[in-house]
């Protein structure tokens, strides 16, 4: 009879030695993997939270942009019949609109007049007001200047605001000031409506009107042509409930002004379980489980030059359970750790990316409601009023002027999405032709011209200079290179455009003397949606550069920004002449 082998014990022990190893193992593979999955949902919830946030603010400042632009292009003084006829569909359209407004700048000498003038339209009692120290509405004292809400829709429930002097608080008066001052949209901080009825917190969206419509250049010629202000009044409960009423995540999160004094920053608290707004605030305490680092339970907004943060927390029946990866470690520890290890750099991989994606897509959502949305705005209004008065050439001339610059410029935009997403997918097609790239460069420039105020300049070699180029592509290099110079720069500044050739490559550049780039943002600002920090409210996409590094790719060239903040930017393209 054959003996046992004295190593079969020692074997079977090994065994066993080793699948306890890995089974440990794989269970903290398991129990990682599922961590970092609770995680990623929850970012990515967190995300779609925000982006519903922010489209909804930006809706709201639409709607206040268009309502500015309706007073720009009025042939004659907008009446009370006008002002509320305009507005009811954004009214209906829009619920979480408490008001809109127009309030006229008042002096001090005009009020008598101002205020017999409103009576007679109907309001026997009407009178400019402000606010008692125990918060009783009072005739207003004696001063320099009002701004008075003279318009104002619904007037149902926002019969107190009628008359109510907007510079009389000091915290409306710190947007008003600054609107007045730069010709910006502003927002103010948080506060309490003088129409409230509930216990929550409110805030208004300014934007000033100055005769013509078109801002002054300059500041002392802002402040003494400055004719009023169209408000929009919100309340915080309505404007975030109405935008996540279609979202029902168990997470709550709060509200905070970040350019307020540290006791009012705090704006409101969202409940989940009864999905609405609280003014009280409740300390939240978000699970190091699904938020490691408290920046990565946070989210940024924006609003009329004003930032608000948002943070977030998983609601009490959030599903934060213990995870159900110990059973399978019995069967995967041997077997599977490997495969765990490729499971867990994986989640790491796409919560990397749901971030990054939740970052474009919050820029994306901002830049198409502003950008798309705002010149087609401008479109309808001029078409709406060039068709009420055909009669006029004088005045139906620069209505069809604007609507053409408008359109010019939103296709452009609509024109640079598609091919930044044409080329992100490999589909951009490319045709290169030869090209006089001075009579093409001449071509684009008196394109450009009507659509800016600057003047630009071409500096260009006298003779012919042939190119192989997209002809397609390279007027969209050379549009946005033009169109951002004169969107960055005063209006009386020169816009230069030079090209100069070698006999191999055609340099071009384009130099302004804007405000220039951040030292900071030069490094991404060749990026989608990427925009220099100190753009304030100047409209625009940040697909610009973008497109100019995609251009240059195609055409197997290089490119570089020289950029100094506050004295302006020259952008330089070298280009193969084959």
């Amino acid at each position: 009879m054959t003996r046992p082998s004295l190593w079969y014990p020692v074997l079977m022990g090994l065994t066993l030695g080793l699948g306890a190893v890995l089974s440990v193992g794989a269970a903290q593979f398991v129990g990682q993997g599922e961590a970092l999955q609770r995680q990623a949902e929850f970012q990515q919830q967190s995300e779609n939270l925000a982006t519903a946030l922010q489209r909804s603010l930006n809706r709201y400042t639409d709607v206040l942009t268009f309502l500015h632009d309706y007073y720009r292009v009025a042939e004659q003084p907008v009446s009370r019949q006008d002002f509320a006829a305009f507005v009811a569909r954004s009214l209906v359209t829009y619920p979480g609109i408490q008001a809109l407004e127009w309030a006229p700048l008042v002096r001090a000498g005009d009020r008598a007049a101002f205020v017999a003038g409103v009576r007679a339209e109907g309001y026997p009692t009407f009178d400019i007001t402000e606010l008692s120290p125990t918060g009783q509405l009072r005739r207003a004292g004696a001063r320099a200047e009002y701004v008075p809400v003279t318009y104002v829709a619904p007037f149902l429930t926002n019969e107190a605001a009628l008359g109510y002097d907007l510079a009389s608080d000091p915290t409306r008066a710190a947007a008003i000031a600054p609107a007045r001052a730069t010709g910006r949209i502003m927002a103010t901080e948080r506060i309490r409506l003088v129409q409230e009825q509930r216990d929550q917190f409110g805030f208004l969206v300014v934007l000033p009107l100055y005769p013509n419509g078109d801002i002054p250049p300059d500041r002392p010629t802002r402040e003494a042509e400055f004719e009023g202000i169209v408000l929009g009044v919100f309340r915080v409960a309505d404007v975030v409930e109405e935008a996540l009423q279609d979202l029902n995540y168990n997470i709550d999160f709060a509200l905070y002004d970040q350019d307020a004094e540290a006791e009012r920053q705090f704006l409101g608290q969202y409940e989940a379980a009864s999905q609405t707004v609280v003014a009280t605030e409740d300390p939240l305490r978000p699970s190091r489980a699904v938020c490691p680092r408290p920046q990565d339970c946070t989210r940024l907004l924006t609003l009329g030059q004003r930032q608000w943060r948002v943070a977030f927390a998983p609601a009490a029946t959030y599903g934060l359970g213990q995870g159900y990866g110990a059973p399978l470690t019995l069967l995967t520890g041997l077997l599977l750790t490997g495969t765990l290890a490729l499971f867990l750099h994986s989640l790491q991989a796409e919560l990397a990316r749901t971030r990054a994606l939740g970052e474009m897509k919050l820029k994306f959502f901002s830049m198409a409601s502003h950008e798309l949305r705002t010149p087609l705005s401008t479109i309808l209004l001029s078409a709406e009023s060039l068709r009420g008065d055909v009669t006029s050439l004088e005045v139906a001339q620069p209505k069809v002027d604007r609507i053409l610059t408008t359109a010019q410029h939103m296709g452009q935009q609509i024109a640079d999405l598609l091919t930044l997403t044409r080329a992100e997918a490999g589909k951009l097609e490319f045709h290169p032709a030869l090209v006089d790239a001075v009579t093409f460069c001449r071509e684009v420039m008196e394109e450009v011209q009507p659509q800016v105020s600057q003047p630009i300049a071409l500096s260009a070699p006298g003779s012919p200079v042939t190119a192989f180029w997209d002809r397609r592509l390279m007027r969209s290099l050379l549009t946005n290179l033009l169109l951002n110079a004169a969107n960055y720069s005063p209006g009386d500044r020169p816009i230069h455009l030079s090209l100069s050739s070698d006999g191999e490559r055609a340099t071009i550049a384009v130099q302004d003397g804007g405000r220039g780039i951040p030292a900071a943002d030069l490094a991404s600002i060749r990026e989608a949606f990427q925009r220099g920090s100190n753009v304030g409210d100047r409209p625009g996409s940040g697909l610009g550069l973008a497109i100019v590094h995609t251009v240059v790719t195609q055409h197997r060239g290089h490119w570089q920004i020289a950029s100094t903040e506050g004295q302006g930017t020259t952008v330089t393209v070298e280009l193969p002449l084959e």
